[in-house]
């Protein structure tokens, strides 16, 4: 992919930010995010961008859907990993597309989801939604909760838009579920392909 160098003009960070965040030519870490409240300042500064956005570290994740498989896997002598161990949960984890809230105007959403085939003793999530920005991902809200003997847990991460902005979004989570017969975790993502528009 080839990439040709845009100027891009920063009205919205604050003096504050720009003494702690280090830039360099050409690239920004994508470790350094920007708060939303810097918003409204006037510091304007001028900088080259010639590469394209950063993905936000997702590890070990997967794209969509996972089960929640056991944590305490083992290697062999040789050191090759076992197949990690189906739970008797049968947990399923899930991220969708971030989307425009159907319930509450002017709110990108994203949910995060687990759905098992027999009653778990503990559910717990934690997710993040992100945009994309020219200098990588910026970190918009983050989701969390748990629940005890249950079946289900959906747990969403909302973050207030502009009407008629047009952003591509990502969410991600680390599932768990845990209790007497083992604990398993799983790392799902998704991610818009396109900009969407934030309907307002």
């Amino acid at each position: 992919m080839s990439m040709r160098p845009v100027m891009r003009v920063i009205t919205s960070i604050s003096a504050l930010t720009l003494a702690g965040t280090a830039f360099t030519f050409g690239s920004a870490a994508a470790a350094d995010r920007l708060p939303a409240d810097a918003e409204g300042t006037d510091t304007t500064e001028v900088i080259e961008v010639t590469e394209p956005d950063q993905e936000l570290p997702t590890g070990d994740a997967v794209l969509g859907e996972e089960e929640l498989s056991a944590d305490d896997t083992t290697a062999d002598a040789a050191g090759v990993q076992a197949a990690a161990k189906r739970l008797p949960y049968l947990c399923k984890a899930s991220v969708d597309y971030p989307h425009n809230s159907h319930t509450t105007k002017g709110t990108i959403n994203v949910h995060f989801d687990t759905k098992c085939g027999q009653v778990a003793p503990n559910l717990n999530t934690e997710g993040t939604l992100s945009r994309s920005r020219w200098y990588g991902w910026e970190h918009l809200s983050t989701g969390k909760g748990n629940k005890k003997s249950t079946k289900s847990l959906r747990v969403v991460a909302p973050k207030s838009c502009k009407k008629d902005t047009w952003y591509r979004y990502k969410g991600q989570a680390r599932f768990y579920v845990s209790g007497p017969q083992g604990k398993g975790s799983a790392h799902v993502y998704n991610q818009n392909d396109k900009e969407i528009k934030c309907t307002g």
